[in-house]
């Protein structure tokens, strides 16, 4: 299929690929979970994975702006009713919330460890610098994302090139990769499953606001396979990055590893890339909160933006780890059940 190419696609393709990724993909954390933990064969599941975000994506969007629904509440309620879509509303705006206030914590946590400030000061900045954000709506969303995604992805590219440029593939070492496990098994298709399902339960509360804002049903289809492909190739990139590390699954930072290889220069690129996708998320997550928010209750979205963000900071002081361990799970599965649902919308309830 041939995408068409325009200002709506790249904003639509960026800001998926903005609110998906988060510190744990640019770590390579979530990609030795789900992918290169079984082996060579991790980039078969890596395929599937994109194959899955180029549809997933794609049909929210489209199911949204064909219903002209404003936000995730409305979108789970034409699938599931009125009932089962405020159930599900509930679960998901809980953990987006426990999300954003980890994503809140670990900027705290980057500033404290790394850069030497208070914690308290990162988690400070990144508040008012969302809230300045989202004073101009789905533009500043649009603005944030195709500044930073571009600059994420050519930092991936260029370690990768650096990592294997002044190797061969050859150096590609099978046997870094839990010889025990290169054989094909059922999780290399179930882990890509959970891991999409996961992540897009939480993004839709971006993508159905930006599916009913988009005029062009067009833009909508190719932006989604844009994004789920721009996804796919980052996820390959980490994955062939981490797999030259040897025993990378021991390691809680990955990525760490493997600028360890290269330039020390990296290093710091690698901690304002973290920042960024951190930032991204924070963006994108409060954005959907606040639509959610604002079609249940009319207020200022300035007032409704400013409360969910002190609200996250308040959680990310007390902590939410614990809690999200089991929720995400759960609502991974839950997911799943919408990605199925959505083979055959229900009409839309009045």
């Amino acid at each position: 299929m041939k995408l068409n190419m325009n200002k709506d696609v790249r904003n639509i393709a960026f800001t998926y690929v903005g609110t998906v990724i988060g510190a744990g993909f640019a770590t390579g954390k979530e990609i030795v979970e789900f992918f290169s933990i079984n082996g060579v064969y991790g980039a078969f599941g890596i395929l599937f994975a994109t194959i899955l975000f180029c549809w997933f994506g794609t049909k929210i969007m489209e199911i949204a702006h064909t219903y002209q629904l404003k936000s995730a509440q409305q979108f789970n309620v034409l699938l599931f009713g009125e009932l089962g879509g405020n159930i599900i509303n509930g679960l998901l705006f809980f953990v987006l919330l426990g999300v954003t206030s980890v994503m809140l914590s670990g900027a705290g946590a980057v500033f404290k460890n790394y850069l030497h400030f208070h914690s308290f000061i990162g988690s400070i900045l990144f508040i008012f610098l969302t809230f300045m954000v989202l004073r101009k709506g789905t533009s500043g969303l649009f603005s944030l994302n195709n500044t930073v995604v571009p600059i994420m992805c050519a930092f991936i590219v260029a370690v990768f090139i650096n990592s294997y440029l002044p190797f061969s593939f050859s150096d590609f070492n099978v046997n870094n990769m839990l010889p025990s496990l290169n054989v094909l098994n059922l999780s290399v298709f179930t882990k890509p499953i959970t891991y999409v399902c996961l992540n897009m339960a939480l993004a839709q509360a971006v993508l159905v606001p930006i599916g009913s804002e988009c005029k062009d049903k067009s833009s909508i289809i190719s932006g989604g396979i844009l994004g789920g492909l721009i996804l796919g190739i980052i996820l390959l990139l980490i994955h062939l990055n981490v797999s030259k590390v040897v025993n990378f699954h021991q390691y809680e930072i990955p990525m760490v590893e493997v600028i360890k290889q290269i330039h020390p220069v990296f290093y710091y690129f690698f901690l304002m890339v973290i920042l960024a996708e951190i930032f991204t998320t924070l963006v994108g997550n409060v954005y959907g909160m606040s639509r959610q928010i604002s079609s249940i209750i009319r207020l200022n979205n300035d007032l409704v933006v400013i409360l969910i963000l002190i609200c996250c900071l308040f959680i990310s002081v007390i902590g939410y780890g614990p809690l999200l361990t089991f929720l995400y799970p759960l609502i991974g599965w839950i997911s799943f059940f919408i990605i199925l649902t959505l083979l055959k919308p229900k009409n839309k309830s009045s």
